[in-house]
């Protein structure tokens, strides 16, 4: 009779403790959703590349800091291109996806899943385009970079808020 007492109470306390653990995974996953969302309405993120895909197929992992940083009034990328150009800049070395714009439109929609799906086109008659992010709720996020000029380029990463610059 002990024995069942003691047997019982290891199933309950065994029970509440995977529900506490249950809920507080969701309420990160609440947190951590709302969070994006916020970043993505707001226009302030960086976007972080760990892989990238050129239109070949090969996928390589990038260990250089690149990054697509989005504010409201301006697109900052600094990004590796791997790919065929069908119509370069003469004299250029740099890669066509390391520029700064404040002439794009940013628009946004959220997806089934409760990811979003961003579209950036820029206005400026030069490489890119059209910029594509798919961002889960969870932050992961897949950046496609169509143009005229170029063979597209996948880039996959995650979303993080930008981090301040330093006071002197």
């Amino acid at each position: 009779m002990n024995n069942l007492k003691i047997h019982s109470r290891f199933i309950i306390l065994t029970v509440l403790t995977l529900f506490v653990i249950s809920v507080t995974a969701q309420t990160r996953d609440q947190k951590k959703k709302s969070e994006i969302k916020r970043l993505i309405e707001s226009r302030n993120f960086v976007f972080s590349p760990q892989s990238v895909t050129p239109l070949s197929g090969s996928t390589f992992q990038l260990t250089s800091e690149y990054f697509l940083e989005v504010n409201k009034d301006s697109l900052d990328s600094h990004l590796p291109y791997f790919g065929v150009a069908f119509n370069a800049r003469f004299g250029s070395t740099d890669s066509p996806l390391t520029f700064t714009s404040t002439d794009f439109d940013y628009s946004i929609k959220e997806s089934k899943k409760g990811g979003f799906e961003i579209t950036i086109s820029i206005n400026k008659p030069d490489d890119p385009d059209l910029i594509l992010l798919s961002v889960s709720s969870g932050g992961y996020a897949t950046l496609r970079v169509n143009s005229m000029n170029r063979q597209s380029i996948s880039f996959y990463g995650e979303i993080e808020a930008p981090i301040p610059p330093k006071k002197k």
